[in-house]
């Protein structure tokens, strides 16, 4: 049996999003929920999430089987641990409704910086690329 791997999404994956059909096949545990973070726009199409206990990213939670985790590392281009990531791949706590979830998130690596990145106040990708 394949190993339940949380993953919680913030940006590009989410639903509606150019991405989301890597998720189209997992299953949705909370379509708004959140974590902490802080959240910054590229300016490249995708956001990054900085860890932080300051404030707040909105996302949605899934549960993905291995392949589609796999699927998951390929689009974040994320390689391994202390690898040349894109993302990191951390796992945190996510909160919902229903309870509280310990969740693979990717995050920005900390050798990388925000310099010219835009903080996202609202903490939301969605709501950000609509105004």
């Amino acid at each position: 049996m394949e190993k339940r791997n949380y993953v919680f999404v913030y940006g590009t994956l989410r639903k509606d999003d150019r991405n989301h059909k890597l998720l189209k096949d997992a299953v949705c545990i909370a379509s708004h929920c959140w974590t902490d973070g802080k959240l910054f726009d590229t300016y490249k199409g995708y956001p990054f999430l900085v860890q932080s206990n300051d404030s707040r990213v909105v996302g949605e939670l899934y549960v993905v089987d291995d392949a589609q985790l796999s699927d998951l590392d390929r689009l974040e281009d994320y390689h391994g641990s202390g690898k040349n990531n894109l993302y990191d791949r951390v796992e945190q706590m996510v909160y919902t409704k229903s309870g509280n979830y310990q969740a693979f998130v990717y995050v920005l690596p900390d050798k990388r910086n925000t310099k010219n990145m835009q903080l996202i106040e609202s903490g939301d990708w969605i709501l950000y690329q609509k105004n």
